[in-house]
């Protein structure tokens, strides 16, 4: 195993959200390159079990580390308001209720609840989201081999239910776990690589109509537009702007279009 990730304490420390949480700036730089390295190598060698385990190793410390900085960030997000002002309140393509039926077994806050009994999620929304018609189980979707991680693979799963997926076909779920955050699971890495997305539905709702906003921003000072949407989620939900969350990685994202763009 490469020495960075003996020294970390791999592959235990992964069992150890505690530890995982206070991995320092140096540190999840450090497991980036390891991971750039090793990737780079296998390319070479695709067949290299030991570059193929730091790999995984380092970019699982590194995903899970950067997940549970925004869980564990201490900010606080903005207090909703009811769903049925959340409805009204939306401008996109128009939001898709779900019964109380398909809601019944989600172990979520009322809030939760009330964002998807009375407001609803859209059909399709920018960026590049495709929504489920109601909540669905992760694991009633998922083909997971049998073997002896079978049960802890189910009880990985279990928790999460898929709202929404994107053009890789990661999956945006909401988590029973964590009190209702919303996450993306990446599929490239079989579900278990996780990113946070916002604090509840509701803040995602909130923030998918801040990127529609900005979107339809008729404005020339594109730089004005991208910093106004950065406020906007900063007001709404300020972990989804910590490191490696998912509105974190959109504005990089657009911060780089936009750098091509000038060159």
């Amino acid at each position: 195993m490469h020495p960075l990730l003996t020294s970390l304490g791999l592959p235990d420390l992964l069992e150890d959200p505690e530890s995982l949480s206070k991995l320092t700036d140096e540190q999840l730089d450090l497991l980036a390159n390891v991971r750039d390295e090793a990737a780079d190598a296998l390319d070479l060698e695709p067949d290299n079990e030991e570059n193929i385990d730091a790999v995984y190793l380092s970019h699982m410390t590194l995903t899970s580390a950067l997940f549970l900085r925004a869980l564990t960030a201490d900010v606080q997000a903005q207090a909703l308001p009811p769903g049925s002002v959340l409805l009204r309140s939306w401008n996109g393509s128009p939001l898709r209720i779900a019964s109380k039926e398909h809601t019944a077994e989600m172990v979520v806050p009322t809030a939760t609840l009330d964002v998807l009994n009375n407001a609803g999620l859209p059909a399709v929304a920018e960026p590049e989201l495709t929504f489920d018609e109601h909540p669905v189980r992760l694991l009633s979707l998922m083909d997971l081999p049998s073997g002896d991680d079978e049960d802890t693979s189910d009880e990985f799963f279990s928790s999460f239910w898929r709202i929404a997926f994107n053009s890789y076909e990661d999956a945006i779920c909401i988590d029973e776990r964590a009190d209702g955050i919303v996450v993306m699971l990446d599929k490239e890495w079989g579900y278990y690589a996780q990113q946070f997305v916002n604090s509840s539905v509701g803040h995602f709702l909130l923030c998918l109509e801040a990127w529609r906003v900005m979107e339809v921003d008729a404005g020339d000072d594109v730089d004005t537009i991208i910093e106004t949407f950065e406020r906007s989620i900063e007001r709404i939900d300020p972990a989804a702007l910590t490191e490696g969350a998912f509105w974190s990685d959109c504005l990089d994202a657009l911060d780089d279009s936009d750098e091509e763009d000038e060159a």
